[in-house]
Parts: structure tokens; sequence; C-alpha cells
């Protein structure tokens, strides 16, 4: 299943039916498992490992250098793990040190357009939509959501089962289980994605009580961290550590300035449906040349 107008460096590793579409180019030093697909004008930097069954996108960019002024000579690598979807046109620079790597472990869906920057640990089961950018240094929690065209700030964590909503910029921590719109601002707790993990009422209500601590009573983080020590959960215990490894500091609670009251919320009050009947166009077949 290899094109014949595929390009493949000597030292290319291939595992059993690998697919490689045309003009895809495999540097040498490249690692590919079982079943991986590559498709048209793929590219693949050397040092870079892909586990079983994953599927690169037509364009992609896989392994290639930081983006950094002062990048140095020496060049690191990039580990794939297995059952990913990287779709069209996603790039993924490699690390910034040979003996590190940039990596992405199971099950994620990197959609079209999508970056991922140098040395970046994505876990598993992780949704990246299409054009969202996430600078270099960035850790991302197993089955975390991040929708389209979202900018992530370097060195930022996502935690475990975090959404962020579309046109996002993040440049603070995201506690684990939180929804985040807008530039940082936490709105609320990303229940749908709670719930397709089977977590149960029990511990979707701890979870509850902890967003209220740290999000509703407007308590100093010292003794919104002395509240969360009280519940006896183990959801909650994961905030509280993923709180205390935090460096940047986490997003903070949604307040809406007056000027954000007038010119953004406001709007959605007095907004009407849009009749789009209106808008569609009749249909004259009269208009049309038969022939």
């Amino acid at each position: 299943m290899i094109h014949p107008k595929a390009i493949i460096e000597k030292g290319v590793i291939l595992g059993e039916d690998v697919s490689i579409g045309p003009y895809a180019y495999l540097e040498s030093g490249v690692h590919l498992g079982k079943g991986v697909k590559v498709s048209a004008f793929a590219h693949l930097r050397a040092n870079t490992y892909i586990g079983d069954n994953t599927f690169i996108g037509s364009g992609s960019v896989i392994g290639e250098v930081p983006q950094m002024i002062d990048a140095g000579a020496e060049k690191g690598k990039v580990y794939i793990g297995k059952d990913n979807i990287i779709r069209e046109y996603v790039t993924i620079n490699c690390s910034s040190f040979s003996d590190k790597a940039t990596s992405l472990g199971d099950g994620n869906f990197l959609m079209a357009c999508s970056h991922v920057a140098h040395d970046c640990k994505i876990a598993n089961n992780v949704v990246i939509c299409n054009g969202t950018l996430i600078a270099g240094h960035i850790e991302i929690g197993d089955k975390a959501f991040i929708s389209g065209n979202v900018t992530v700030h370097q060195f930022v964590k996502i935690g475990r089962l975090a959404m962020i909503g579309g046109l996002s910029r993040i440049n603070q921590d995201v506690p684990p289980f939180m929804m985040v719109v807008g530039d940082s601002k936490v709105w609320g707790l990303n229940l749908i994605g709670l719930k397709r993990a089977d977590f149960s009422k029990g511990e979707i209500s701890q979870i509850r009580k902890a967003y209220k601590i740290l999000y509703r009573k407007e308590l100093l983080l010292k003794s919104a961290l002395d509240e969360l020590g009280k519940l006896d959960s183990l959801v909650v215990k994961e905030i509280i550590v993923f709180i205390l490894s935090s460096k940047r500091g986490i997003c903070g609670p949604k307040r809406s300035s007056l000027w954000e009251k007038l010119f953004l919320d406001y709007p959605y009050f007095i907004r009407r449906k849009i009749p789009t009947y209106e808008s569609i166009m009749k249909f004259d077949p009269s208009k049309f040349d038969k022939g």
C-alpha cells in the first residue's frame, strides 16, 4: 500500500499494513507502527515515532523543528501513540532538545489546520478542533476538549475533561472538569463531558461543590483550598493537586465588566430570531436553461 510516487528515505522503519499516499515524504529515522495511514503530501521529519493504526492527513507536517528564533542545531523527537486521527494540514513540532520529545498519547483527534508546538504533552482521547494553536510546553489531560480557533499560551496546563469554548484565549491553567469561555474565564462545568465519561451522580455533585467554592464564594485561593480539603472526594482531591502544582495560576471566574455587559451580554437578551426563510431565494425554474 505504498504509492510509487511516495518518497521514503533509507532508514525509515515501516510496520505491517501501512499505507502511504502519493508525494508523502518520510525522512530517515521515521518509525511507523502497523496499520498507520499517511495521506498524500504529508511530510514526516526524522525522529518521528507513530503508533499503530494512526491516521495522518493530507499535507500534515510532523516533526518539524520548533518555531523559535534561537532554536539550536540539535533536533528533538515526536512520539505519537496509537489510534490517533491527525487530519489535513496539522503541524506538530519536535521537542527543543534532543533528549526530549513532543508527545501525544492514544486516541486523540486533531482536526484540520491545528498546531501543536514543541515540547507539548498531550494525554489520551483529547479533541483539538480546527485552527487551534497550542504553544510550546503545554500539557493537556485526558479527554479534554478544545474547540475551534482557540489560542493557548506556552507553559499552560489544561486538566482532565476540561472544555475550552471556541475562539477562547487561554493564558492560565484550566483545572480539571471546568469549562472556559473567552479570555481565560471559567463559566461552569463540563457536565456533558463528565456524563459521557460515566462519572457518577455523587462525583458530579462533589465537583459542583468544588466549583462553587472556587468560583462563586469569592474566597481567597488559600481559603478556597482549605474548604476543598474538607470534601472527602477523589475527584476534588484531583482538583486540589492540580491547583497546588500550577505555576501560572488558574483561570478566574466569569465576571463581566460594565463594558462587557453593555456590548457583549446585552445583545443576547434583545436579539431576535433571524427569519431565515426570508433570505432564501425563491426558485423559479423558468429562469434556468432547460437545455
